[in-house]
Parts: C-alpha cells; structure tokens; sequence
C-alpha cells in the first residue's frame, strides 16, 4: 500500500489546475502543429520541381504534388 515518500496519493494526481490543462493542451497541439509542417516539409521535398526550396509555403506545395488533371470531373445532372 505504501509507495515511496516521494509518491502523491492517486487522487491528488486527479487534480489539475487550469493552468496545467492548458499548458498540456497547447503542448498537444504545438506536437500537432509540428507533425503537419513536418509532413509538408517531406511532401515539398518529394516533389521534383519543388526541391531545395526551403521557403515554399504550403499553399504552394499542394499544387505541384497533386495535379488534378488526372482526377475525372465529376458528372452533374440538370434536371430542369
């Protein structure tokens, strides 16, 4: 039953302040964040005109990575 000294009781463990839910809360999403710019780094890197640019914004890489003029429009029906 009884841990270490250095052990707290499991339901002070249960209590967090405000602070610490948002300190965790902005560290998820800063992990976040830096897994999406991570993933648009390798995107920019895998595209051939693309490489080496070191300060290609992402609006600019989706373009060149995923030309659409393969993709079949879409049939729209008129009823009229």
């Amino acid at each position: 039953l009884a841990g270490s000294p250095d052990e707290k009781p499991r339901f002070l463990l249960m209590i967090y302040s405000q602070a610490d839910k948002r300190a965790h809360h902005n560290a998820l999403e800063r992990k976040r964040r830096d897994h999406i710019k991570d993933s648009f780094h390798s995107l920019r890197d895998s595209v051939p005109s693309l490489q080496g640019e070191k300060g290609t914004k992402m609006k600019l890489t989706l373009p060149p990575a995923f030309p659409y003029e393969h993709l079949p429009f879409p049939t729209v029906f008129c009823h009229g």
